[in-house]
């Protein structure tokens, strides 16, 4: 058929009217995709990861991108769940929960990893809570009951120290009676010494009376003596003047009278003599067993003033020795009235401790309790030894997530820059010191394995980094997952280290 230029002009405008519709059908359509985008985003903002994007368009670029934003979500959604259903079991107390690390990556990658370590330390502080706790209680139990027995000893103690008090206050009491008659006796021994003396000087004056009286017994004895001598002269003296008045016959008849009374006169002078002889030697014989018996009273009373002044100087010493023993038992009973007062004390106390470890058992069983209603992985309890370098190694490995979420904070730059290496970092100055130190754990396998992932590590971000700069997208989300399997096993190694550490 065979058209005008009008004709043409109006096949023209109606193929170019086809072709603005079918433009703005796929516009619609590719506007309802990317509505369907921005509706997605808003709810993956509010953390709603379990929607997608259902429509395709008409530009590939924008299927590409609804594609890419399911997977995105769909990866999201796995790790958001995977962290959910591990917390949900550390809710439950069941740190035994084994926890996926497969495909982790980029920030949801180190929130899993984390909440991992979170898992393992709480294991280790539960597997040191239950081997303490089991402990502690059964010290706790051995506790109260020598705190019962303490108690119980405490107040038969006191109770004996009251008896012991009371029992020491007699004994002072008689102590102190002992040391008054003592002194009574020291004065009866002063004075009785005293009579001794006077009696010794009376039994002196005694002997030199006796003495005096001998001697002048002696002189009256010598003077009877010479009396005798004179009866004798005279008898002999009568008897020539009777035979010279027998010569002279009748003339000397009175003078012979004379002579026998002359006589007779001398020999009873001569018996009065002796009589008086007798009667002074007996004397003198008195006199001397006066003086013996008066010598035998000084030695006697010399004898028993030196046993006196003995017995003075032993109830000295025995007063002495009273007077030390009652400050003695003075202080005895002073300190067993303190040691009474403290035992009380102490009996108080010992009664508040058995008490307090009473409660402290009960604390402790509800620990035991506590940890028997909780499951966590019993091989935690083989890296315990070291508490503080559990603790350092667990702030060491969670460094590795903060080094890798902070230099991944720098990739939206696309500038390549130089991150720390596995020498530079806190664990690798502590793996290096180890190393220094010889230590035993350090020349195993595990060690080396340690060594290796870690490097991998520093060296999978700085791979990440460069990659990002060159724009290579590939190898940057190829990176982003062994960066993170590296900190996985950065992990477990770190955890074989305190067991290996243990068993040395």
């Amino acid at each position: 058929m065979f058209f005008g230029d009008g004709g043409k002009k109006d096949l023209e405008i109606a193929n170019l009217k086809k072709r603005v519709a079918e433009l703005e059908a796929t516009k619609a359509n590719d506007d309802a995709v990317i509505d369907e985008i921005n509706d997605v985003l808003i709810k993956m903002e509010k953390g709603l990861f379990d929607y997608n994007v259902k429509q395709n368009g008409s530009n590939p670029k924008i299927n590409q991108i609804s594609q890419n934003l399911n997977r995105a979500l769909d990866t999201n959604a796995k790790l958001a769940q995977r962290t959910i259903d591990t917390l949900i079991e550390y809710g439950k107390a069941n740190f035994e929960y084994e926890v996926s690390t497969d495909g982790l990556s980029g920030k949801f990658g180190s929130a899993l990893l984390g909440v991992r370590a979170v898992g393992s330390s709480i294991s280790e502080l539960l597997a040191l809570l239950d081997t303490t706790s089991i402990n502690l209680n059964a010290e706790m139990i051995e506790l109260a009951n020598a705190s019962s027995s303490l108690a119980d000893a405490s107040n038969e103690q006191a109770t004996s120290l009251e008896q012991t008090s009371a029992a020491l206050e007699q004994v002072t009491s008689t102590i102190n009676n002992t040391n008054e008659r003592t002194a009574q006796m020291s004065q009866l021994s002063h004075d009785v010494s005293d009579s001794v003396v006077k009696g010794q000087e009376l039994a002196t004056n005694t002997y030199g009376a006796m003495d005096g009286i001998n001697s002048e017994v002696s002189t009256i004895s010598d003077a009877i003596s010479v009396i005798d001598q004179i009866s004798f002269q005279t008898n002999i003296l009568s008897l020539n003047a009777a035979v010279e008045a027998a010569t002279a016959g009748e003339a000397g008849k009175g003078f012979a009278v004379v002579a026998q009374e002359v006589r007779n006169l001398a020999s009873r002078s001569a018996d009065a003599a002796n009589e008086i002889k007798e009667i002074v030697q007996k004397a003198q014989e008195k006199a001397n067993s006066g003086k013996k018996i008066a010598q035998n009273m000084i030695d006697g009373y010399t004898t028993l003033n030196a046993t006196i002044e003995k017995q003075i100087s032993l109830i000295s010493d025995v007063s002495s020795s009273s007077n030390e023993q009652k400050q003695a038992i003075q202080q005895i009973n002073d300190a067993v009235t303190q040691l009474d007062h403290a035992t009380q004390q102490n009996s108080a106390a010992a009664s508040q401790i058995s008490t307090q470890s009473q409660n402290i058992q009960k604390l402790s069983q509800h620990l035991v309790d506590v940890v028997d209603h909780t499951t966590y992985v019993k091989k935690a309890k083989e890296q315990i030894c070291d508490v503080d370098m559990m603790f350092r190694l667990n702030e060491l490995k969670l460094d590795h997530i903060k080094f890798k979420d902070t230099n991944l904070g720098k990739l939206n730059d696309k500038e390549s820059f130089k991150v720390a290496t596995d020498h530079e970092c806190n664990l690798g100055k502590w793996i290096d010191d180890q190393e220094r130190s010889g230590k035993e754990f350090s020349k195993n396998a595990n060690w080396s394995k340690l060594k290796e992932v870690h490097a991998k590590v520093h060296g999978g971000v700085q791979s990440m980094v460069d990659a990002n700069a060159q724009g290579n997208s590939t190898q940057v989300s190829q990176d982003s997952i062994e960066i993170d399997k590296a900190i996985s096993e950065v992990f477990w190694t770190i955890q074989q280290v305190k067991r290996d550490n243990c068993h040395n």
